[in-house]
């Protein structure tokens, strides 16, 4: 793993726009710049397809960033655990104006061929590399929108200003392929990939939140507005009016969780939701519970990570119909699709899918649903949008058997 120095010493017009590779070096190096510190789904995602695409003769590097003062990032700690290839960028924090600098030195001791980015941030700080003369190609992933605060709404109008400038924008549904119809022509949709996560971090135990005659459920997920949490948890006091209790788990964290904690009191049903804050290794809660909720409202949501990770691990889930959930519970049985914003509609999910179950028929429906939204396919995607912004390394070259897999 390297480290850049904080000077940049490289002057604009030297940095190359085709970069000649050595003997024995990669056919393709795509610089993916990712600003996350947690373990986010995005960051298994990109993992994962690093790993995917080394066999393809595509290196596929992350570079992220440290902030000072901050312990080390977890997610430094999974990329070396998975053997993914990274280069760590020091980070002053937002007012630190020699970061692009920083950034567009890393680029050139490295020499990518593309640039991906992943984030506002990172879509911001490229663009403006753009402006000073970089001109490697470009693609733009767009993972969806947060609207946790005014702040946050600025950024995100400004993120979908700059990724129109991008030569390749990513989406993960078809609703965020909509917002940019605009620039339809340099569109793709990509989804997110189904594949199995190696259990990273402490095993977290939900035994002691079990109670007789209630079912657990749970929500993993950023406690933000647009996860539309407040309505699961006014359905989950609408279950036990109903004399159909349920107890609810959720796990993450986010500027919502004290509001949800007064509704949840003011409901009377306190004791029966529990915040666990953010939980590093999600994936061994889906075993614990007997059904997963993703209550997003529409407009905001690609395709959830935590959706395919819960099927995966034969969870029986309930999810609004926002994004690209409708595809992948396009197979009947394999999980419970409801309206979005809907409280009465999400009761009768809950109620199906706790009805459900672990039975074999919706144990093969999900392993069906989760089959289609395979890596294999993730990586073809790929290698076909990276033969389209550098034909002159990759078109008419084999790509291999992921390629044929999805024609």
């Amino acid at each position: 793993m390297r480290q850049p120095g904080r000077r940049d010493t490289m002057p604009l017009e030297a940095f190359p726009s085709i970069v000649p590779h050595g003997p024995g070096t990669p056919r393709l190096r795509v610089a993916a710049v990712m600003d996350t510190w947690i373990i986010s789904g995005p960051g298994r995602q990109l993992t994962a397809l690093s790993r995917a695409l080394q066999e393809h003769g595509i290196d596929l590097r992350v570079f992220m960033f440290q902030r000072s003062g901050r312990p080390p990032s977890p997610f430094i700690g999974y990329l070396e655990r998975a053997g993914v290839p990274h280069v760590v960028i020091p980070d002053n924090g937002p007012l630190d104006a020699a970061l692009p600098g920083r950034l567009r030195q890393a680029f050139y001791e490295w020499q990518p061929d593309i640039i991906q980015t992943h984030g506002y941030r990172m879509t911001t700080l490229v663009f403006l590399l753009r402006l000073a003369g970089l001109r490697l190609p470009w693609i733009a992933f767009f993972h969806g929108a947060t609207d946790e605060n005014l702040k946050m709404q600025l950024y995100n109008r400004l993120d979908r200003m700059l990724l129109r400038r991008a030569d390749r924008l990513v989406v993960l549904s078809e609703e965020n392929r909509r917002v940019f119809a605009d620039v339809a022509e340099r569109v793709r949709l990509i989804h997110n990939a189904s594949f199995p996560i190696p259990p990273d971090g402490e095993h977290v135990r939900l035994d002691h939140l079990r109670q007789p005659g209630r079912p657990l459920i749970t929500a993993v997920s950023r406690l933000s507005p647009e996860k539309g949490l407040d309505l699961l948890i006014e359905a989950v006091a609408r279950l036990s009016a109903a004399g159909r209790p349920v107890s609810l788990a959720v796990a993450g964290d986010g500027q919502e969780r004290a509001a949800l904690e007064r509704q949840a009191a003011a409901l009377g049903i306190q004791d029966h939701v529990h915040f666990l804050g953010m939980v590093q290794n999600v994936t061994s809660l889906y075993s614990q519970v007997d059904a997963v909720v993703l209550p997003s409202r529409p407009g905001r949501e690609g395709l959830p990570n935590v959706l395919l990770e819960a099927m995966r691990a034969d969870a029986p889930v309930v999810a609004t119909a926002a994004g690209s959930v409708p595809d992948v519970l396009a197979v009947p049985g394999s999980g419970e699709l409801v309206s979005p914003g809907d409280v009465d509609a999400l009761v009768q999910g809950i109620e199906a899918a706790l009805a459900r179950g672990r039975s074999p028929e919706a144990s093969a429906a999900r392993a069906e649903a989760i089959d289609r939204f395979s890596l294999e396919r993730r990586v073809a995607a790929h290698l076909s949008l990276y033969a389209e912004v550098r034909p002159d390394l990759l078109a008419g070259a084999p790509l291999g058997a992921a390629v044929a897999a999805t024609t």
